[in-house]
């Protein structure tokens, strides 16, 4: 990844300097081993502190929302999921896709700091390489090697679009096939669930959402939660009350699902940035994974020409609400 730095700064300087962009968006390094987070760059001097490493896990493109429609150009790396987003996000009339210019980073993994300090790798930890499918973690005790799936994200190891599918200009090599992570358990945990009984699914949400703090943070980071006023803030609608009630919390989560059904990218950064470490991918597979097997595999983000299942109507669509009926067609 230190080569691809040093490219993605040169690429950043040579656009800002020749008035390509505006601005660049990007990641910077901070103080701590793991403090890798969204910035923006708007002159050459600025670029040296740019970073790609193993902790750039921020999805990019939601912050491009304020900066495209105030008529900037932006030049943006996008990952993967990234460019699902940014697809996403275009589709949706939220950014100008002629006022940024993509630079696409193909993507092995992300690391999880909480996975590294479980194994106790960030004792004097001073930096981390990548080794083909290991992690190389250099301490000041010398270098511990594991396989690079044992501390990356939960949702990297279930990713299906490391390379990114949308860029104006492409850095790095794409992802091989054979050498990227095993993603055929993606829907395990909705299965898993989903044998529960009705009373048992009930008292697992229920306990998982009376942990809400209503911080708004999954909304908040969602690229798909991009309406420019939420119906959460409205004052008018009182649609929350100040104190917290569970049937509020639930409410709140469950509308906020079913807003972005048909369009979550299935990114994971909602439950990544909760700090109660509610698992939100879960509720959001669930719809993705009935959405393909009532419509079809469908995948948010990966043609902004494509219409989402639930805005279009087709004869042959399943009716599910049919009494008595578990798919097939109506009459």
């Amino acid at each position: 990844m230190e080569k691809i730095k040093e490219e993605i700064r040169q690429i950043a300087r040579e656009a800002l300097t020749g008035k390509k962009v505006d601005i660049i968006l990007a990641w910077e390094k901070g103080p701590l081993w793991y403090d890798s987070y969204p910035a923006f760059f708007t002159k050459e001097e600025e670029v040296d502190s740019l970073t790609w490493d193993s902790f750039c896990i921020n999805n990019l493109s939601k912050y491009l929302l304020e900066e495209t429609m105030a008529d900037k150009k932006v030049g943006v790396f996008v990952k993967g999921c990234d460019a699902l987003a940014f697809n996403q996000m275009m589709q949706d009339n939220r950014i100008r896709r002629d006022n940024v210019v993509v630079y696409g980073l193909p993507c092995p993994g992300m690391i999880d700091p909480d996975k590294v300090r479980a194994k106790r790798l960030n004792r004097g930890l001073t930096e981390v390489k990548q080794s083909g499918d290991e992690l190389i973690f250099v301490t000041k005790d010398g270098e511990i090697t594991v396989p690079a799936h044992e501390v990356y994200y939960d949702k990297c190891l279930y990713c299906h679009y490391p390379n990114p599918v949308v860029y104006d200009q492409l850095i790095g090599e794409k992802v091989a096939a054979e050498t990227a992570l095993d993603r055929s358990e993606r829907f395990s945990q909705v299965e898993a669930l989903e044998a529960l009984s009705a009373e048992e699914r009930f008292a697992y949400w229920d306990s998982q959402f009376s942990k809400c703090m209503r911080c708004f943070a999954c909304r908040n980071v969602c690229p798909a939660c991009s309406c420019e006023r939420c119906t959460f803030d409205d004052d008018d609608l009182d649609i929350l009350g100040k104190a917290r009630e569970d049937s509020e919390d639930q409410f709140f989560h469950l509308i906020r699902a079913y807003h972005v059904v048909g369009r979550c990218i299935d990114c994971g950064e909602c439950s990544r940035v909760c700090p109660q470490d509610i698992p939100l991918e879960k509720l959001n597979r669930k719809l993705i994974k009935d959405i393909n097997a009532l419509y079809g595999e469908y995948q948010a983000g990966l043609d902004p020409s494509t219409k989402a299942p639930l805005v279009t109507y087709q004869l042959e669509d399943a009716d599910s609400f049919t009494a008595g009926e578990k798919g097939g067609k109506g009459t």
